[in-house]
């Protein structure tokens, strides 16, 4: 059972699931002026751990404090360099991950699906790695090759298509003693239901200067 694992053997020496964002960031434009516009996913392939040199959603760690768009917003513009503005949150997932040998880790990350819109810019590699449009064509051929990790696969085979509801999301703050320490009635400071983004994108680039998608891993 993972919960049995030794602290030593945990990723981080966890001890509660870490709470990651990621991103379904989609655009659509023709690779070529003879072919029709069709939809693109921006990626990233890994150059650390874990899942190096495989191709994943762009995301990462939810820091303490922020709020989930600024957190999402923040890993797209850290890994990407766009500028995206967050639409809504498309799902949940629980993703607990077994060792797959004795001297493996085992980690538990609680992973927060949001879709996001950037019109404009073209997305430039930094530190995390390699970023690239692929088409579903081109993702079933990484996942094919073993190419793309498997969990953010089936993510976008389950949120990707933009035909997943919106999921409730709340922002919540609080003034409150949370050590017990005295300071008087929690307080609420706000409760906002965060509704799905209907901002119109701006019209297309012209083909000529469309991002490039890649095809290989």
């Amino acid at each position: 059972m993972l919960n049995e694992l030794p602290p030593e053997r945990r990723w981080h020496s966890q001890v509660s699931p870490a709470p990651v964002v990621v991103a379904l960031l989609r655009r659509t434009f023709a690779p070529d002026p003879a072919t029709p516009p069709i939809a693109h996913t921006l990626l990233i392939k890994r150059n650390g751990r874990p899942y190096n040199g495989q191709w994943a959603l762009v995301g990462g760690k939810w820091e303490f404090g922020e709020t989930l768009p600024d957190a999402i917003q923040r890993e797209v513009q850290e890994e990407t360099g766009l500028q995206a503005t967050f639409v809504a949150v498309r799902g949940l997932v629980s993703e607990r991950v077994f060792p797959s040998t004795a001297q493996e880790h085992g980690a538990h990350f609680l992973i927060l699906v949001c879709e996001l819109r950037a019109p404009s810019g073209q997305p430039q590699e930094q530190s995390e790695g390699e970023v690239a449009w692929f088409t579903r064509h081109e993702i079933e051929g990484l996942h094919e090759r073993g190419a793309i990790v498997p969990s953010d696969y089936a993510m976008l085979r389950r949120f990707g298509d933009g035909a997943a509801a919106a999921a409730p999301h709340v922002e919540a703050e609080m003034v409150a003693a949370v050590q017990g320490a005295g300071g008087g009635q929690p307080t609420l400071l706000r409760f906002e239901p965060i509704h799905p983004s209907t901002d119109e994108s701006p019209p297309l680039p012209p083909a000529s200067t469309s991002p490039k998608s890649r095809s290989s891993p």
